[in-house]
């Protein structure tokens, strides 16, 4: 099968059909339960004409997840040293829009994304780093790094919300469970429990307090004039 380009419309093709169409409306019934006979049949189309405008399920959830991610803005800090303010606003960015779209996480984590907004998302993370004085390698590194554990926690988290009461029967003691296992099951369960605002702020905390200082002060120099034109020119 041959797939329109660029989201061009074919020959023929009814007008009420396009792939913004289609985003629109998986956009509202979610990643989590988004299939194509389900977005077929809320546009009051056929299943198979989905497949002029997207290639397969996996491309539609990259779609929307693209859309997604577009509403999250890298603030600059206001000071400098306050880098990690911004960072910590778009820890907490990402996962109010988690939260709003049951499934965008653990999709996250199972593919490599590369579109116009996970890239412009990207590049707004390294640059502001690279202001206020770190190296792009270590920029690079240190968005990778806060996307792929602040996922993992998220989706973890969707997950243990959906099986907590089955989780806590388990840690539940036997008699066959020495005292030493039994308080581990008691930590566990009690920890599992917590709110998840107070577990995922002290994610946030321990990443951010881990990572290093930039190595110099951000100046203004030839190579970083170089690096902004760069990404400014992307992001526009």
């Amino acid at each position: 099968m041959t797939y329109a380009a660029d989201g061009q419309r074919r020959r023929g093709r009814p007008p009420r059909l396009s792939r913004d169409h289609i985003v629109d409306a998986a956009c509202e019934l979610g990643i989590e339960n988004l299939t194509m006979a389900a977005v077929a049949e809320r546009l009051g189309v056929s299943h198979q004409s989905l497949y002029g405008w997207v290639q397969d399920r996996d491309e539609l959830i990259d779609l929307v997840s693209d859309r997604l991610i577009r509403r999250i803005e890298i603030l600059p800090p206001v000071e400098p040293a306050d880098w990690r303010d911004s960072l910590r606003s778009y820890a907490n960015g990402l996962r109010l829009l988690s939260e709003e779209t049951p499934g965008f996480a653990a999709a996250g984590l199972g593919r490599f994304r590369a579109t116009d907004g996970f890239i412009k998302l990207n590049r707004d993370v390294v640059l502001m780093l690279a202001d206020v004085g770190f190296e792009p390698p270590l920029a690079q590194r240190i968005y990778e790094t806060l996307y792929t554990v602040l996922l993992g926690w998220i989706s973890h988290n969707e997950r243990l919300a959906a099986v907590l009461r089955a989780f806590e029967r388990s840690m539940e003691p036997t008699l066959s469970t020495s005292s030493a296992e039994s308080e581990t099951r008691r930590r566990m369960a009690t920890e599992q429990s917590a709110p998840a605002d107070e577990r995922f702020e002290f994610l946030v905390h321990a990443l951010l307090a881990g990572l290093p200082d930039p190595p110099r002060q951000a100046v203004v120099e030839t190579a970083d004039l170089d690096l902004r034109e760069s990404l400014e020119v992307v992001r526009r």
